[in-house]
């Protein structure tokens, strides 16, 4: 993927199983959220191919909503269809305890302010059913308690081995409570670490460690 003044993505081979939980970090301007963009489909590539398993379903929360602003809260999140369906499920329910408890289930969109249409626009993706969920900065707008009832819903939202998560958050801990794979966004390349932010820390460090001693050994080399 490349941008007028420079490539974004080079060369990318990443992979996304039933299963995965993965934490996607790396400087600003990186390619983190362009990178959820192309797997979710919003964008194509430059070159390379997205390739998804047939019937596979994805949601996505992105930096931008295309939320409707003359529609209501409550038709935003669960549509026009009769109430005792949607209140009878208990993972819509606990959506709506989770994240809009404080809105007005008739307010219009373009009533809100920014962090009430963003937990609106997060509460129509987890609403939905869907294979995978990519949720970019889902935490923004969330109080501490929020937080903690997001981390808790998507830990539990798919049966074991099943699902997949991909998200981008600046939150380490909630990277580290949810999240059991880490792939850093860097240079045009996205490199993958096993575990959450706490070990994909320590796996930098080392590797760090390895490329300076490795550029020690090749300016001796030089030298010599």
């Amino acid at each position: 993927m490349e941008y007028p003044n420079r490539v974004v993505l080079d060369s990318v081979t990443v992979g996304v199983e039933d299963g995965d939980r993965i934490g996607i970090v790396g400087r600003n301007g990186d390619g983190k959220s362009t990178l959820l963009r192309i797997l979710s489909g919003e964008i194509e590539a430059d070159d390379g191919r997205v390739t998804r398993r047939s019937g596979v379903t994805v949601g996505m929360l992105g930096q931008d909503d295309d939320l409707d602003e003359d529609a209501t809260v409550g038709m935003s999140i669960v549509g026009d269809g009769p109430e005792h369906e949607w209140a009878a499920d208990p993972k819509i329910r606990s959506v709506l305890g989770g994240l809009v408890p404080d809105i007005a289930w008739d307010a219009h969109i373009g009533t809100l302010s920014g962090g009430q249409r963003r937990r609106v626009a997060l509460a129509v993706v987890l609403a939905g059913d869907y294979d995978i969920v990519i949720l970019d900065e889902p935490t923004n707008h969330l109080d501490v308690e929020g937080v903690a009832w997001l981390a808790e819903h998507l830990k539990t939202r798919w049966p074991r081995n099943t699902g997949a998560l991909l998200v981008v958050t600046h939150d380490r801990w909630f990277l580290d409570e949810v999240c059991t794979d880490t792939w850093e966004v860097h240079d045009g390349i996205v490199e993958p670490f096993e575990g959450g932010y706490a070990a994909y820390v320590l796996q930098r460090i080392e590797r760090d460690r390895i490329s300076a001693v490795s550029e020690q050994k090749r300016q001796n080399l030089m030298r010599k």
